[in-house]
């Protein structure tokens, strides 16, 4: 009796593990920036990460609300599977717009044999690894980087770096990998966003995630870190999975960022948020 109990349990557990990839959750985020141009002023960023072939987020009704309403949206790698059709998600892909652009970096899954694959979709200028590009609004600027997966890919974090020490406004870096968040130089960065971690994908109660795949603090998988001194780091769990298709307590999201200027939040909340 004790074992088929225990043997419901499990199934139960397999079951929800099974479904739980199916669960997109919509997080969001406002983020105070130093030096933000009115321009961007409460502009919305669109986060999506590791998609791993998995097309349902594209007739999920938060998102198409969210994509409808965004200002800039942002993919931070890992595109395809190996067992889900390409051409599916590079139509999805290539139908995605917002008025400041879409732009992408690439994943470790990205790659094959060392060289960067996202056939059939075309990136073209959307992909901005090892650049610093300038969005433009009302004659106003903010900066935006890219890294390549720091393992996989061919990172320029030099180069990268005086590019963003060089920029005459705010910077926000995409990387696929949260791990950028160590890089030294990086605090010229207001906000990076990330993903690769998919939050773990399985996390024990009480414990955290069994595999976090990054070497930051703590058991730090996803969501919002920050420290003194260092950019806000945001890490998405993504909407795909592993080879592994089950995820537990570590859903899949979409990301909304809200960007703020810092002085202004600070003054707001001085005069008690009239």
């Amino acid at each position: 009796m004790v074992y088929g109990a225990i043997g419901g349990l499990v199934g139960l557990i397999l079951a929800y593990a099974l479904w739980e990839p199916y669960r997109i959750q919509t997080t969001e985020y406002t983020v105070a920036i130093d030096n933000l141009a009115p321009a961007f002023e409460g502009a919305t960023i669109l986060h999506l990460s590791d998609l791993h072939g998995r097309v349902g987020v594209f007739s999920f009704r938060p998102f198409l609300r969210w994509l409808a309403e965004a200002d800039m949206v942002v993919v931070t790698g890992d595109l395809y599977s190996p067992t889900l059709p390409r051409a599916r998600l590079a139509r999805h892909l290539e139908r995605l717009s917002a008025p400041l652009g879409v732009y992408y970096v690439s994943g470790n899954h990205d790659y094959r044999r060392g060289r960067l694959a996202v056939e059939p979709w075309d990136p073209g200028g959307r992909i901005i690894d090892n650049r610093v590009i300038t969005i433009r609004r009302d004659g106003q600027t903010l900066f935006l980087a890219g890294l390549p997966d720091l393992v996989k890919g061919k990172p320029e974090w030099e180069a990268v770096r005086a590019c963003i020490d060089a920029a005459s406004g705010p910077v926000i870096l995409l990387a696929h990998r949260p791990d950028a968040w160590l890089l030294p130089g990086v605090e010229r960065a207001g906000l990076i966003l990330a993903g690769h971690t998919h939050g773990g994908q399985i996390r024990i109660p009480g414990y955290g995630a069994l595999i976090r795949h990054t070497r930051l603090l703590g058991r730090y998988t996803s969501g919002r870190l920050e420290q003194p001194g260092r950019p806000v780091l945001i890490t998405s769990r993504g909407l795909g999975t592993s080879e592994l298709p089950l995820r537990f307590l570590a859903p899949p999201e979409i990301i909304r960022v809200r960007l703020v200027s810092r002085h202004r939040m600070e003054d707001n909340s001085d005069r008690g948020g009239e």
